[in-house]
């Protein structure tokens, strides 16, 4: 059986390193110490004899060669190693503290000698104790040497897989959308001879399935062959050559050479156009072995194709390489929710009906949640739950997660597991450390591998530790063991369970507020609690090395409760405490003198303590202080630390750090505040040699420039960002304004001119009429990014253009320049400007009124994706805009036509059109009369638009005269402030809007919400409407006009003061949200109404949410027929009798969510409120009058109440007079002002 066993905890290099650093101390103090010599020489040869035999062991035990678990004594031995390895680092590193703190002040000899001999005993036992082992090596050997043949793989008899072709589901849940992706890339014509799609996911999300289901499709036909070869662990190229040939030829195959695999498949292929399907692949190092396999491969027909599953995008990227051109693939998420509970009720009620179960079919939608689409965990767990159909045991599988059961969970554990052993060796231990953090946890890349840098966990290299822990993260992102998201990293939860189970001898997080037992041989420990007990009774952990603690204590004796619990934590590297309540700061900090990283960013600190400037092992210092006054002391000798690498204390409080130079080693300075003070001007800077980033402010306060030259910018080769950044107060611009320029501001800026190597430069509140010398010089060519904010005297731009790297320009405030010129393009000395540039913003250049093309190079912005222009008045004239264009904003403009694109020649052929344009926004151009200029006058072009935003254009009459009915990609418009368009609906042609349409808000839009009848009937894919402002609609169209809308969901009227009628609204049964508000003129229906009008308006639609803001509303046709409504949001009740009752009947059994925002005069409810049978959530908003609580259902779960009086709210609390009805309810109180009325 397999099983997803616990690793032993050792490093092999962390165990090199140490023995190899302790045998230098030993020898070292060996030859200074006459007590050492008896003896200690013969045990230091000894250890030297045998370290290679110890770390052939440990290497052997890291990558599973050994039988560990079936043999106690070399599990036991291991575990001794470890302690020792541990106990030796520590010793090396109490000696290095020693040294430090010897450097920093004068010590008494007496102590000196003291702190010595203790240890100097110490590095002898430990010396001795690897001894010890060494024997224990001896017989250890002799037993494996008896083993022999038995020595374990460990994993490896399930890490070679075989799939076949056949799909072997019945039916593929889910994926509809990711089989029509593959199959538009199948069917894509191509000028290359082979192209190359990856599967990319995690173990057991269905990548196979896919590609099987693929394989055989009806639409897969027009390959002439199809060959499938399950790759697996081993990627020898020869065999896979090999596979390749039996499957085209159905006969064995064997081959002496490569050379003869390779020209027998050639032959083979000769003018053949077939699709390979490479099935679960894992090489991402060897390129050698890939050209060698692809050399045969490329001698098919053009439109060949490569289908390959993988669970690292490592692999996709490199195939990728292989072939050449852009790397195709699909990230195979996780099932949606719905898909992933219809799977799992497949399996875990065969032979039974899920509604005849509701309890197990609700603990069975949380473990189907858990599990988070993964089909094969699915499938797994659903399968052995079919078994047992009792609520206890299904319980118990959700608390204890999927890889905990002791049955049929072997093929997930053996799946997920896979992925691990793939791992290289160094990266194995910094899976296992997250398993500190809990499910679901946003990992910060910069946090974690900081964290693992503190612990030991990264080695010492040529690389810097945080270069190559980066490197470590980026390998785990590539194998997908994170999942990047906007700007974090999730773990999937079956692989965090994972990392729980094969680190429970390292790691533990416990989350508990009863008091614990800890076993004593953990190293990483994550403890939330909310009771102060626990931290009383937390007993010594000698072996600890980081420390996660969360707490909800409110206690003033909480500080020095966790400096207690601290001194038994004597080896900690890592400490992490977030306290949710102000409280002192643990004086014992001071003793933990291994410490490498203190973060306490999340506890309200009171005062930062003199002892952590005696922490000379720390690396990291994180800190937010906590204060009442404006000044704050900041510990004068905290620049002791030299080994300090990054220091926040938040709010800017660095600049309170006094002789902040002395902080060599500091990798990112910013906010560093200049003052006239000594011990804080700009020449602290110069030492500071290891700065990668750094932000200097009040740059104004430079009164000598020597000064400014001495911080030495130019010679810090490390430094990749910088931001220099006058203050000028309170300065306001306008336009007009004619002030002084401050051309000191040069000199300074002159003086620090950064590294070359400088990747990002800022520049802010620069008040001189020219740019630096050294960036008109163009000697920074490796700068991707610039930003010049706030430099509002520049009268010209530096020479940009030819920088060969620059990725993103920000041009913000430069008031004072009128002319974007020649000389911002530079010489063009080749035929490129701007030959990177993807990012151009140039925002409130409010003087600017031209800017001129450079027409003297064929390439004009040849890579440019964003262009934002903004708040230049002036400016009615637009340069010719590059094809290359993804996102174009226009807003402020004093432009009368819209800009023309730009021609632009790639070798042989020439551009056409604006082939990448995908979001265009033109807003508040005043002076833009008509769409029919520039870039719309050829709307066929603009193939890839799939935003159009036009706001507030207030002369803006006429649209393009074919409308957008040639942008084919739309999906979004938004039309607004736009009065005066003119548009006749007699005279639109057809398909004015294109059917791709998904969204559209027209908004104070003139005459062309009259139009609404033509411009619907073709939009079957739009899901959004919204319309508002439009005082000439009167009535919605027609049902004949909208059954169309057969994917309409959302619908919103809004501000439309003369609609009278919703029309054919009841035809659209796939509405779910419906908003109405400020529709004062909607009509009531009558009792009187016609038999005809009430049959056919009985809604079929099943509203997830309506929306209204006057309860009148709930008798307007076809309103009042709802039935199936989930959730209503009403506002201004004045009265309960406004509230109709045969409304809220008819929709008893589906409202689940009633909002209600009433007036002052509403001083009771009715009880029909309990016949609401399913109502959930209750919110009574603004009833300032109400006096008693109405008969709630009993389904009813959270009861919100806000703006009411004081009286009401009393009678809710324990002791109250309606207190026994809400008890068992969620119930949340809050203030929003009496009189406020929500609409």
């Amino acid at each position: 059986m397999v099983t997803a066993a616990v690793e032993v905890a050792i490093i092999g290099w962390f165990v090199s390193s140490t023995i190899s650093k302790l045998m230098d101390k030993a020898l070292s103090y060996y030859k200074g110490q006459k007590s050492w010599q008896s003896g200690m020489k013969a045990e230091l040869d000894r250890l030297q004899r045998f370290r290679p035999q110890i770390e052939a062991l440990v290497y052997a035990a890291e990558r599973g060669d050994l039988p560990i678990d079936r043999n106690p004594p070399l599990k036991e031995w291991l575990g001794q190693l470890r302690d020792a390895v541990e106990e030796a680092d520590n010793v090396l590193d109490e000696l290095e503290y020693r040294h430090l703190k010897e450097e920093k002040m004068i010590v008494k000899f007496v102590k000196r000698v003291s702190q010595q001999d203790d240890l100097l005993k110490r590095l002898r036992e430990i010396v001795k104790t690897f001894n010890d082992l060494v024997t224990g090596l001896d017989t250890f050997a002799q037993v494996l040497s008896r083993l022999d043949g038995c020595i374990a793989t460990n994993v490896r008899g399930y890490m070679d897989r075989e799939t076949g072709s056949l799909f072997t589901e019945t039916e593929l849940f889910g994926r509809e959308k990711e089989k029509q992706k593959v199959i538009r890339w199948l069917h894509c014509s191509d000028t290359k001879r082979i192209s190359v799609f990856s599967i990319v996911g995690v173990g057991g999300v269905g990548k196979t399935a896919l590609a099987q289901c693929l394989f055989d499709h009806k639409e897969v036909e027009c390959f002439e062959t199809k060959i499938w070869v399950c790759v697996s662990n081993t990627f020898e190229e020869k065999d896979i050559l090999t596979k390749i040939l039996e499957s085209l030829t159905k006969r064995k195959q064997e081959f002496d050479t490569l050379d003869a695999a390779q020209r027998t498949l050639m032959e083979k292929l000769l003018s053949k156009k077939f699709l390979l399907v490479l099935d679960d692949v894992w090489n991402d190092k060897e390129r050698s072995k890939w050209d060698k396999l692809m050399a045969p491969l490329r001698h098919g027909k053009v439109g060949c194709k490569i289908l390959l599953t993988t669970r690292m995008d490592s692999v996709a990227h490199l195939v990728a390489k292989v072939v050449g051109g852009p790397k195709m693939f699909l990230n195979l998420n996780g099932l949606e929710e719905r898909e992933n509970m219809l799977l799992f009720e497949k399996y875990a009620f065969v032979d039974f009906d899920p509604k005849n179960y509701p309890r197990l079919l609700s603990i069975g939608n949380e473990i189907a949640r858990k599990l988070r689409g993964i089909p094969l965990a699915v499938k797994t767990i659903g399968g052995m739950l079919n078994n047992k159909l009792e609520d206890e045991h299904w319980s118990k599988v959700l608390e204890g997660g999927a890889l905990n059961s002791d049955e049929g969970t072997d093929g997930i554990k053996a799946a997920i597991r896979l992925s691990y052993d793939h791992l290289p060796l160094e990266l194995k231990p910094c899976f296992r450390y997250c398993s500190l953090f809990p499910q679901d946890h946003e990992f910060n890349r910069e946090q974690l591998v900081d964290m693992w840098i503190s612990v030991g966990l990264v080695p010492h290299d040529e690389k810097r530790q945080e270069e190559l822990g980066n490197d470590f993260f980026e390998i785990l992102v590539q194998k997908s063991f994170f999942q990047p998201k906007a700007s974090y990293y999730i773990m999937h939860d079956l692989l965090h369970e994972l990392a729980q189970i094969l680190s429970t001898n390292e790691c533990l997080r416990v989350v508990t507020n009863n008091p614990i037992q800890i076993p004593q041989n953990i190293r990483h420990l994550s403890l939330t609690t909310d009771d102060i007990i626990v931290l009383k009774n937390l007993e010594e952990l000698k072996y600890l090395r980081t420390l996660l603690l969360y707490c909800d204590i409110e206690d003033v004796e909480l500080g020095g409760i966790i400096g207690n619990v601290l001194k038994g934590f004597k080896t900690l590297r890592h400490l992490d405490l977030s306290l949710k309540h102000p409280c002192d700061f643990p004086e014992s900090i001071g003793n933990l003198v291994h410490l490498r990283c203190l973060s306490i960013t999340k506890t309200k600190i009171r005062k930062l303590s003199p002892c952590v400037s005696t922490l000379y092992h720390l690396q990291i210092l994180k800190v937010k202080l906590f204060f009442l006054n404006s000044k704050v002391s900041i510990p004068s000798d905290i620049c002791n630390l030299s080994k300090l690498r990054k220091l926040d204390l938040g709010r800017n409080l660095i600049t309170e750090v006094p002789h902040i130079g002395k902080l060599t080693s500091l990798q990112c300075l910013k906010g560093y505040r200049v003052k006239e003070e000594l011990g804080y001007d700009i020449s602290e800077l110069e030492m500071m040699s290891e700065l990668r980033e750094l932000m200097i402010m009040d740059l104004e306060n430079v009164k000598r420039i020597e000064k400014a030259y001495k911080a030495k910018l130019s010679l810090k080769q490390h430094l990749h960002y910088v931001a220099l950044m006058w203050n000028r107060g309170s300065e306001i611009w306008t336009r007009g304004f004619t002030g002084e320029s401050n051309e000191s501001d040069k000199e300074v800026a002159d003086c620090l001119e950064p590294h070359p190597k400088v990747t990002h430069l800022i520049l802010c509140g620069y008040r001189s009429r020219n740019p630096p010398s050294w960036l008109d010089a163009r000697i920074h060519q490796n700068l991707t990014t610039i930003e010049l904010f706030d430099c509002n005297y520049l009268e010209r731009l530096p020479p940009l253009g030819q920088l060969p790297y620059l990725k993103s320009l920000t041009l913000r405030d430069i008031r004072a320049l009128k002319k974007i010129g020649l000389e911002f393009y530079g010489s063009c000395r080749s035929d490129n400007t701007f030959p990177a540039l993807e990012t151009l913003e140039l925002i409130e250049l409010t003087q600017l009124n031209e800017w001129a093309e450079d027409a003297r190079c064929d390439k004009w912005f040849p890579r440019l994706r964003r262009l934002e222009v903004c708040g230049s008045p002036q400016l009615e004239n637009f340069p010719p805009i590059p094809a290359s264009l993804k996102t174009l904003i226009l807003m402020f403009l004093g432009i009368t036509t819209l800009p023309k694109f730009k021609q632009q020649n790639e070798g042989s052929s020439t551009i056409q059109g604006l082939r990448f344009l995908s979001h265009v926004s033109i807003i508040e151009c005043s002076k833009l009369v008509s769409l029919n200029s520039g870039f719309f006058s050829y709307p066929e072009q603009l193939v890839s638009v799939e935003e159009l935003e036009i706001w507030d254009c207030s002369e803006l009459v006429r649209l393009p005269s074919e409308g957008f009915r040639d942008l084919i990609s739309l999906k979004s418009l938004r039309i607004e402030g736009c009065k005066e368009l003119l548009l006749m609906p007699m005279l639109l042609p057809k398909n004015f809007f294109p059917p791709s349409v998904q969204r559209v808000m027209l908004i104070s839009c003139g005459d062309l919400v009259a139009s609404l009848p033509q411009l619907l009937p073709n939009l079957c894919l739009i899901s959004f409407l919204k319309v508002g402002h439009c005082p000439k609609l009167i009535s919605l169209p027609s049902e004949n006009v909208l059954r169309h809308l057969i994917s309409l969901q959302e619908l919103e009227l809004n501000n439309c003061e003369g609609l009278k009628l919703l029309g054919g609204l009841a035809v659209i049964s796939s509405l779910k949200i419906l908003v109405i508000k400020k529709c004062p003129m909607l009509a009531i229906g009558s009792p009187s109404d016609s038999v005809e009008e009430s049959s056919r308006n009985r809604l079929s639609m099943a509203l997830d949410k309506l929306d209204i803001d006057r309860p009148e509303l709930l008798l307007v046709v076809p309103l009042r027929n709802l039935h199936l409504t989930k959730s209503v949001n009403i506002a201004n009740i004045h009265s309960m009798s406004a509230l109709p009752e045969r409304w809220l009947l008819q929709n008893e059994a589906s409202l689940q969510i009633m909002d209600l925002h009433g007036l002052a005069s509403v001083e009771t409810f009715p009880d029909g409120l309990q016949s609401l049978t399913s109502l959930r959530v209750l919110s009574l908003i603004n009833f300032f009058g109400l006096t008693r609580l109405p008969k709630l259902p009993t389904s009813l779960e959270v009861l919100d109440v806000g703006g009411c009086s004081e009286e009401f709210a009393e009678r809710l609390k324990d002791g109250g007079s309606d207190y026994d009805k809400v008890r068992h309810l969620d119930v949340r109180v809050f203030r929003v002002g009496a009189h406020h009325i929500l609409d």
